[in-house]
């Protein structure tokens, strides 16, 4: 199989016919897509466990996107949403580890969501965890969601959001999945804007009129005036000013500990993180199993709850779907601004 991003394709050993999905999904409620992710995590089994809570049958149209033998594994049973069968002709692999064959269900999952929100036959998409070791495994040519859904939707500008919806916190990364080691190297004045730029515009479109944003630092202390680091002098500063002059609502940059102390109590509405654990420590030590993923920028809503595969309870019985309700609500809230 080419690993080159422009011939990456998936082929189908199955040719069937399918319905008209307008014709299956007729109502004005949105059609939500829903793909499995990894099928040896958790991902199958909480999107279950959330459909079978009820309270989103009267706000969406759910679409399970992903083979039919994966849903069925997880418990799926006619009322709970229909099924856009990828039909790849793999069985599911074994719980607990990433495969080969788990890497291609689970991108053909999402490829397929995209193609189906391309069309309008989705309002939004709601991706289940999936393994980058998997998509690697399965010569899959980008490493995760974020990366192949820019690619796929042409928008450079899309970002990683993450949050807590009903208690108001949201934070935008600037690095994503990069080594501690290399996020100084990977920070920049341009990076920075246009993550702040992200998440003032996401933050508006939940409603803020005049979103109040603050930028963390990467030092101990923001770099104690040059002592612990300079990286606060050299970039965070001018791309606070520059951002500003963008005609955002902007402080900065403050010491990490300290940025989520205030978020939590109201003092600001939205965080611009520098990497990955500096949002999430915070984050899901404040918002616990609510955390969900929202991909802004992109022509489609698309979310997913903040938590991976979760390979050490999958099958198991003990995997919580909160954070899969949350990311349906609000994949809802935002199919509804359209």
């Amino acid at each position: 199989m080419s690993t080159t991003r422009r011939s990456w394709r998936l082929t189908s050993s199955r040719s069937r016919p399918r319905p008209s999905l307008r014709e299956a999904c007729p109502c004005s409620k949105p059609v939500l897509a829903f793909t499995c992710g990894d099928p040896a995590g958790i991902g199958p089994e909480t999107i279950i466990g959330a459909l079978r809570r009820g309270e989103l049958s009267s706000l969406c149209r759910p679409l399970l996107v992903g083979e039919l033998a994966v849903w069925k594994r997880a418990g799926w049973r006619p009322g709970l949403g229909l099924i856009w069968d990828t039909r790849l002709g793999l069985k599911p692999p074994p719980y607990g580890r990433p495969t080969r064959d788990g890497g291609l269900l689970s991108f053909a999952a999402v490829a397929q969501s995209v193609r189906l929100a391309g069309r309008g036959l989705a309002r939004a998409v709601v991706t289940g965890p999936i393994a980058k070791e998997g998509w690697a495994m399965a010569a899959v040519p980008w490493k995760d969601h974020t990366e192949y859904l820019r690619g796929a939707a042409g928008s450079c500008r899309a970002e990683m959001i993450l949050g807590c919806p009903s208690r108001g916190l949201w934070c935008v990364l600037v690095t994503r999945h990069v080594p501690l080691a290399r996020v100084p190297g990977a920070l920049s004045v341009s990076r920075v804007v246009a993550a702040a730029r992200t998440l003032e515009r996401a933050l508006r479109r939940l409603g803020r009129r005049r979103p109040k944003l603050l930028l963390c630092g990467l030092n101990p202390h923001a770099g104690e005036g040059g002592m612990l680091g300079r990286e606060e002098s050299r970039v965070l500063v001018p791309a606070m000013r520059a951002a500003r002059r963008f005609g955002l609502d902007i402080a900065g940059p403050a010491p990490a500990d300290a940025a989520w102390r205030r978020h939590i109590e109201s003092g600001c509405h939205g965080l611009v993180c520098l990497y990955h654990d500096q949002a999430l420590i915070g984050l899901k030590a404040a918002a616990g199993l609510e955390v969900v993923n929202w991909t802004a920028g992109l022509p489609f809503a698309r979310v997913s709850p903040g938590h991976g595969t979760g390979f050490d309870i999958a099958g198991k019985g003990k995997a919580d779907p909160s954070a899969t309700v949350a990311a349906a609500l609000l994949a809802v809230r935002l199919s509804n601004f359209r």
